[in-house]
């Protein structure tokens, strides 16, 4: 029973109660906003990644950012005002790496708000894709920020026994694992057909059946799945 107990109050339960929180303000923020995805950015030290997405494939948008260092969802990650694009193509030269990215994607609008984390080193951002053209407008610019707010808070308030610094440096070596976890739900997702919500509940049952964390599970998932024939 203790034993039952320090798995559902340990680090594996927090990053349950985070993956919910995120997932459901962004599949709300999407459906509100009129956008196709969203993804949450951060970026802990060196560290950036992405967290949290409703649509597994715009990871690689993210990722041609985080590669260059150069992108929407780079610069928002500062304190600024949103980075709307209504042409992605037409940032060729600015971002070539990022339009590419969108182009193969289907991406042709997005919005980048940034998020006030009010945490030392942590920093982060709301990414907006749309695969229809999206003219700017001053109310979807509001709601955006309005859910950047909470996905903010999100990530401060999850885990109520830990402190806000320790918070931000766990998200360090969070954010390291992300990725695999991310890789790991597609698979499942794709393999058995479910949703983004049901296939992390699933990695989850196996990491408490095999009493390890949550993103080895992952990782060996991967692993087994990408290993050369």
């Amino acid at each position: 029973m203790a034993d039952a107990e320090q798995r559902e109050e340990g680090p594996d339960a927090a990053e349950v109660r985070l993956n919910r929180l995120l997932n459901t303000i962004l599949e709300t923020a999407v459906e509100m906003i009129g956008f196709d995805a969203a993804t949450v950015s951060a970026r802990q030290g060196r560290d950036v990644a992405t967290i949290a997405a409703t649509d597994q494939r715009m990871i690689a948008l993210d990722d041609a950012q985080y590669a260059t260092g150069k992108g929407p969802c780079m610069e928002v990650m500062e304190p600024r005002d949103p980075i709307f694009l209504e042409d992605v193509a037409a940032t060729e030269d600015r971002w070539e790496d990022f339009a590419r990215a969108a182009a193969e994607l289907g991406v042709r609008s997005t919005l980048s708000v940034h998020m006030p984390v009010d945490s030392e080193g942590l920093a982060a951002s709301l990414n907006l894709y749309s695969k229809q053209h999206r003219e700017r407008a001053d109310d979807q610019l509001r709601t955006a920020g309005a859910y950047a707010d909470q996905l903010a808070a999100a990530l401060l308030t999850v885990d109520a026994y830990r402190s806000t610094a320790k918070l931000a440096r766990d998200l360090a070596e969070a954010m390291r694992s992300r990725s695999v976890i991310e890789q790991a739900k597609g698979i499942l997702m794709a393999d058995r057909r479910i949703d983004a919500d049901a296939a992390f509940q699933q990695l989850v049952h196996l990491s408490q059946h095999a009493n390890v964390k949550v993103r080895e599970v992952a990782r060996r998932l991967v692993e087994e799945r990408t290993k050369p024939a």
